[in-house]
């Protein structure tokens, strides 16, 4: 069962480092102070998303790279990465320049910077390091075209890890600059580009053909990335909109019981991340060959997701209250847990759009989702922005769950039209049966006692854990 050791491979390098993180951040909010650890937190924010400057290129070259590997067309998969890798490294190093250059506007415009030239040092050292990160994901792209998730997390995993802990290292043992915590994370960026460089390199096919630059391949790998990158900026937008809105609208604080439990419940989203990374290659050489086994994988990771999403999910709506009222405080957990009940319901729906969305991009049609994205967009602003004023904070939360709902629809059903799949196949018995567990199953948030929740619940996780074991016993080489 490849694909399921892959998608824990994945699973582990992208989780461990976030518990770790849950101890390391307190270390670094002490040590640093509240103010310069909030401009690390917006630096690790700007590198991420000025790491939108491959264009969707790491995601292209996968694509292609897995698509020439499954028609046996080595002989191009040298010129493919030669390619890719030179307009990742030029998108990197304009990346880069475009942040020099705006770091003193930019940390100009934060109020109460303890030391602004500390701060724009610290930024033109991530900025330095920007060609890097963006090459990075096209070395990744490499090894997850050629399957190796096991050098991509063995790389990740350590790197991650160096994120939270560096910072930490420094803080407590050299200074509390924050240049100096901004040089030290820019130095792993490169070191960790460098590694994925050797083992791209390693795991090449013998006859990869010449590492040489074809202009014939820029048109191909521009279109596909050029509407990945599109939803690659909308999603950002669309995740982050709401929260600016309530702000706005209603206060500073009621933003804080807002975005505090959906930034908990966001976090599940490693566990489709972790599947479809290993589904995309694989969806992309199928299309290209015999896609017999298409739809049967399809609906098993769309399963095999479900079962282990709902019962997280189920939990964490159940018993928000609990988990809020020990994690934060009672006061907290009053404002929160309703919001928190109706995040997890959107997220358990909206892991399972993961799967058609990265079938849709593996068909090397990304103008669909992107297209999606952007019909979603405007739509949202308006409806979230309309349910703040009338109805505040829950307001906000239901048009977030109005918004899974439909990209979730969308995209199962843009997935269906692409492949010319019958309707009858979408609206099967099994999913009739999961989508009654999943409705039935949340109205026990209604129940007051708790007791009474978490007998409910364990009956709940039994029958589920039952469907689970049913359906590895009878379907077990479904994912070979």
């Amino acid at each position: 069962m490849k694909l399921v050791r892959h998608s824990i491979y994945n699973l582990l390098g992208l989780g461990l480092p976030l518990i770790v993180a849950v101890f390391c951040i307190p270390i670094l909010i002490r040590e640093l102070g509240e103010a310069r650890f909030g401009l690390l937190t917006l630096i690790w924010a700007v590198v991420s998303y000025f790491g939108l400057f491959d264009l969707g290129l790491g995601r292209a070259l996968t694509q292609q790279v897995a698509v020439a590997m499954a028609e046996n067309d080595e002989k191009h998969v040298g010129a493919l990465v030669a390619t890719a890798s030179a307009l990742m490294a030029g998108l990197g190093i304009f990346a880069g320049l475009l942040m020099a250059l705006s770091a003193p506007w930019g940390v100009g415009l934060i109020q109460s910077v303890p030391d602004q030239q500390e701060a724009v040092n610290a930024v033109l050292l991530m900025a330095l390091a920007m060609p890097a990160i963006v090459l990075t994901s096209g070395f990744r792209g490499v090894l997850e075209a050629l399957h190796a998730f096991g050098t991509i997390n063995s790389i990740r995993l350590p790197m991650g890890l160096f994120t939270f802990l560096g910072p930490v290292v420094v803080v407590l043992y050299g200074s509390t600059r924050l240049d100096v915590v901004a040089g030290v994370l820019a130095a792993g960026r490169i070191v960790a580009c460098a590694v994925h460089a050797w083992y791209a390199w390693r795991v090449l096919p013998d006859n990869h053909g010449r590492l040489a630059l074809r202009k014939t391949l820029l048109r191909p790998l521009c279109v596909s990335g050029g509407w990945l990158t599109l939803s690659n900026i909308i999603s950002p937008f669309m995740g982050y909109v709401d929260r600016f809105l309530i702000a706005g609208i209603v206060s500073a604080a009621a933003a804080a019981y807002y975005t505090t439990p959906q930034e908990m419940i966001l976090r599940l989203w490693i566990l489709p991340g972790a599947l479809t990374a290993v589904l995309f290659p694989t969806f992309s050489a199928q299309f290209s060959g015999d896609n017999r086994k298409l739809k049967p994988l399809f609906n098993k990771a769309v399963t095999w997701l479900f079962l282990i999403v709902f019962p997280i999910t189920l939990f964490v709506a159940i018993f928000s209250f609990e988990i809020l009222e020990v994690w934060i405080g009672e006061g907290f957990a009053r404002e929160s847990a309703t919001l928190m009940q109706i995040f997890s319901i959107g997220v358990l729906i909206n892991c399972l759009a993961h799967i058609p969305y990265t079938l849709i991009q593996s068909a090397n049609a990304p103008r669909t989702t992107a297209l999606i994205h952007c019909v979603q967009f405007p739509l949202f602003v308006a409806l979230v922005w309309w349910m703040t004023i009338e109805f505040g904070v829950l307001g906000a939360a239901l048009a977030w769950l109005i918004r899974m709902i439909a990209d979730s629809t969308l995209m199962f059903g843009a997935c269906w039209r692409l492949l010319r799949w019958p309707f009858r196949s979408l609206v099967s018995r099994r999913v009739i049966i999961y989508c009654v567990l999943a409705i039935a199953a949340n109205m026990v948030i209604l129940v007051e006692e708790a007791d009474v929740r978490l007998y409910l619940f364990l009956i709940i996780f039994i029958f589920t854990l039952t469907l689970a074991c049913r359906e590895f016993f009878v379907e077990r080489g479904s994912f070979n």
